[in-house]
């Protein structure tokens, strides 16, 4: 499991902070062959940037609000989306490891997985709507979008060290952390869905 879930709230305030600001960043040079991960991920950070700003460039105020609260909306999502495989992936592996904390684990694991599954749902459905209620980009533009987030992530990720989490103390800590991380991930996920609407709200005024 990788290290990020154990410092969640951190470790996404510090990635949703960099690229928000990002809007008005100058891209870098396309990183030579064989350039270091902090390189690739500096120049796929860059891009994504990039893309965001040229799209913002071009849109209206109401446009705008509407595609930051949609990219917003997809990063979380995103994010959410890796920590839950992360967690799968511990679960996975610390029930291989520790037989007599199989069953705890994986119970815990289901309830787990049920709840912010759920509310991940949930969140790709109010982003889709989001995407296909505007005019201001093609749907093949947002899918090229949303896949620059992804794989900005997953590059961004990759420069970290993961550490296996299989003894027994690991694993029990993990479990301990799980309630924890369940209630972070949705609460982040539910804030998404009222992010629009609030925008909404307060232009009417």
């Amino acid at each position: 499991m990788k290290l990020r879930i154990l410092a969640l709230g951190l470790g996404f305030l510090a990635f949703a902070s960099t690229s928000q600001s990002g809007y008005a960043q100058t891209a870098v040079d396309e990183p030579a062959k064989g350039a270091s991960k902090d390189e690739l991920a500096k120049a796929q950070t860059s891009a994504l940037n990039t893309q965001v700003k040229n799209t913002m460039s071009n849109l209206e105020l109401d446009e705008a609000q509407h595609f930051g609260v949609m990219y917003s909306n997809y990063m979380i999502y995103s994010m959410v989306k890796a920590v839950r495989e992360d967690v799968g992936d511990a679960v996975s592996k610390c029930s291989e490891n520790n037989q007599d904390m199989a069953g705890a684990l994986e119970e815990k694991y289901a309830a787990w997985e049920k709840s912010v599954g759920g509310t991940l749902e949930e969140a790709n459905k109010n982003i889709n709507n989001m995407s296909l209620a505007q005019n201001y980009m093609t749907q093949n533009e947002v899918k090229t979008l949303f896949g620059l987030v992804d794989e900005t992530r997953r590059v961004n990720s990759s420069r970290f060290e993961t550490t296996p989490l299989t003894t027994p103390e690991a694993c029990e800590f993990m479990m301990s952390k799980m309630d924890e991380t369940e209630e972070s991930l949705n609460h982040m996920l539910q804030a998404s869905l009222i992010s629009y609407p609030t925008i909404l709200k307060k232009n009417q005024r």
